[in-house]
């Protein structure tokens, strides 16, 4: 599912998204570190209007591993 974010959102941004679709299930906290940990790894890594994307995508994915195997 592709997700539209404005161009200055940010990790904020980011993490307010994902809260969102994981409240209930993960911590905000959690949620915050993995958006963290996303955004470290690809800043300079991929183009500029990508990062947002990017960052949403991983850490994402990094959460619903979390959910499976029940890393909270």
């Amino acid at each position: 599912m592709p997700v539209h974010l404005e161009r200055h959102g940010g990790a904020d941004r980011v993490a307010g998204l994902l809260s969102r679709e994981f409240a209930g299930v993960l911590p905000r906290a959690v949620v915050r570190h993995e958006v963290g940990v996303a955004e470290r790894e690809l800043s300079g890594q991929v183009p500029a209007g990508a990062l947002e994307e990017l960052m949403h995508r991983l850490a994402a994915q990094r959460l619903r591993q979390r959910c499976v195997g029940g890393q909270a």
